[in-house]
């Protein structure tokens, strides 16, 4: 069995390499390629002096090149992975690889039908915002084109049979490398006040940033807690005109960064409007802190309510400050969370397990 994974930016590929590397342990010969390297427009020469429109070179990243049907000859893969990005380069991937006759699984990370509706309150041009509406519109069509769906939450499955309901779907939990989160790894922690919440946020999809919002009111009643947040994103400055004083934006911030801010705080927080399975919670639990989360999306997959952390209804003021300050004033108890919300990850979302996942995954679709 031959695997080809590929992934469509720098993140995915850092991920999509330990699943690799998990996979062939496991004896699925992988390769692993990013797309941006394999199919972009750069690296084809009779296309390189083509003007194509700024929108049309953002949005649709590139098409693919003979570098990439090089490499579905020369490793001949059984089966093509690759994450979902968007409808044309997609399309394009997936059309050369049903030129192949390889069957073709999507990894859907994200809700692509909120994505591209909210996308388009961020571009400015009226051009560009009837080509994300063309982008939207063919969401449906493009994923019809591959053979399984896996998705990153069972949430999302269930979105998916709602759009898709004749394609067959599995949850495959994206993974992490636990050896890159150590609690105890002579991080220096940051010179920020206490106590200390701290949270890592992406400010780029709105009903996300909405849960933000709506948490401001738990922030403005606990004036002796300082709420630090990390990320950046189209609505930051829409936070951070409205924020008060005790609440403090850091901007993006490295991946050292993101460490030392996670070591630094007493308790890690993820007030959002809308998540799939956000990244930081699972990082926040391998570094053995306490998570307070809303209870929406795929974040209820990632958490043991009242064992590795707490579950709460974004709207429900009273009851954040009273798990937020529970925690503040029993550091055993947040102890004993962290330490079980470590566990739980490293139990159910490593690449090893994901991968282990995914051969069970692949002898269901061979069968099939």
């Amino acid at each position: 069995m031959r695997l080809l994974l590929i992934a469509s930016d720098d993140k995915i590929f850092s991920g999509y390499k330990y699943f690799s590397k998990a996979l062939n342990a496991l004896k699925i010969e992988t390769l692993c390629i990013h797309k941006l390297e394999y199919c972009t427009l750069s690296g084809c020469y009779p296309l390189k002096k083509i003007a194509i429109p700024n929108f049309l070179e953002r949005v649709s990243d590139k098409i693919p090149i003979p570098k990439f049907l090089k490499i579905i000859k020369e490793f001949n893969p059984n089966i093509v992975f690759m994450n979902f990005t968007n409808y044309i380069a997609f399309s394009y991937i997936a059309f050369l690889i049903k030129l192949f006759n390889r069957p073709l699984i999507i990894h859907l990370l994200s809700d692509p039908w909120v994505e591209y509706s909210w996308n388009m309150a961020l571009y400015p041009s009226v051009t560009s915002r009837i080509y994300t509406c063309y982008l939207h519109s063919k969401i449906n069509s493009s994923i019809k084109r591959a053979n399984l769906i896996l998705t990153n939450s069972k949430w999302l499955q269930k979105k998916v049979n709602e759009h898709i309901p004749n394609l067959p779907t599995y949850v495959l939990h994206s993974g992490i490398n636990p050896e890159k989160w150590l609690p105890n790894d002579n991080i220096k922690l940051l010179n920020i006040k206490h106590p200390a919440v701290v949270s890592l946020f992406h400010f780029n999809i709105y009903p996300k940033v909405v849960g933000l919002i709506k948490f401001i009111r738990v922030i403005k009643k606990m004036p002796d807690v300082n709420f630090y947040f990390a990320g950046s994103g189209p609505y930051f400055n829409l936070i951070n005109q409205n924020r008060p004083s005790n609440m403090y934006l850091l901007g993006r911030i490295s991946s050292l960064g993101v460490k030392k801010l996670l070591a630094s705080g007493d308790i890690f927080i993820h007030p959002s409007g809308l998540d799939v399975l956000p990244r930081s919670v699972r990082e926040a639990s391998l570094m053995e802190k306490p998570i307070i989360a809303s209870n929406i999306g795929g974040i209820q997959e990632l958490i043991e309510d009242n064992k590795t952390g707490y579950l709460i209804d974004i709207n429900d003021v009273d009851k954040w400050i009273e798990k937020i300050q529970f925690l503040l004033d029993n550091p055993s108890v947040s102890k004993i969370f962290g330490k079980n919300a470590r566990r739980y990850i490293i139990e159910n979302f490593t690449w090893e397990k994901s991968a282990k996942n995914f051969e069970k995954i692949l002898k269901n679709f061979m069968y099939e």
